[in-house]
């Protein structure tokens, strides 16, 4: 039904099928993170979570109200089961979503670094993050956590497969970044960039993330050859 191949991605693409796009817009959520990414370039890794992010202040006030109304469950067009109930904070919304006895984990995150764009594009029928503001997000992620191995440096690999299948990271997405954290954003994604260098680090993301050798090759070598452009190396 969903046309994905991995189980994983069939649950996630079940759940944006059941949520409530009007909502969503009228709350000026966007679909992000690496599981867009990743559903919408051909599974290259798994990628489990639902992230959505709202830069809004009048939008993410209304999601507030009308779960405080209504329930998690209002944010859904079709009955979802929580089997830990939800959590709302000046953070995020979140929730563990059970699709079909598969747990999914569900959040709503306040973006407050950024401003972000329409959305010019949907995924099973839900908005998405512009093309320059997922190239952003993903560079400010590196620099979150692009240091910790335990989440195999995906938020690179993600924005190598960006690069490698729609073209260079584009000068509105370094803007907005540099702007929200510095120019370390660059300094950090050269460090993870040298440390997936290294045979054994690329192994560990390759079996972390699912992903065959192949396609990790692709986007660490586009990575690379973008970096060059953006540093001036």
């Amino acid at each position: 039904m969903t046309g994905y191949r991995r189980p994983e991605h069939q649950a996630v693409a079940v759940l944006l099928d059941r949520l409530d796009a009007a909502v969503l817009e009228a709350g000026a959520c966007r679909f992000g993170g690496g599981t867009a990414i990743v559903l919408a370039l051909g599974e290259y890794r798994v990628s489990a979570d639902v992230d959505f992010l709202c830069a809004s202040t009048e939008g993410y006030r209304f999601l507030r109200q009308r779960i405080f109304d209504g329930g998690f469950g209002s944010l859904f067009r079709a009955p979802v089961t929580l089997p830990r109930g939800h959590r709302a904070d000046q953070y995020g919304l979140r929730a563990l979503i059970e699709i079909d006895g598969r747990p999914v984990k569900f959040e709503i995150v306040r973006e407050a670094r950024i401003d972000l764009d329409p959305p010019d594009a949907r995924l099973c029928g839900c908005p998405v993050l512009s093309t320059a503001d997922q190239y952003a997000e993903k560079l400010l992620a590196n620099a979150d956590r692009g240091a910790d191995k335990a989440v195999a440096w995906r938020d690179a690999i993600d924005l190598g497969m960006l690069i490698q299948h729609l073209g260079p990271v584009p000068d509105a997405a370094v803007t907005k970044a540099v702007g929200a954290y510095g120019p370390s954003v660059l300094a950090a994604l050269s460090r993870v960039h040298e440390t997936l260098d290294l045979p054994d680090n690329r192994r560990h993301a390759r079996d972390r993330l699912g992903m065959t050798g192949e396609d990790l090759d692709r986007a660490v070598d586009a990575l690379g050859t973008d970096l060059r452009r953006l540093t001036g190396g």
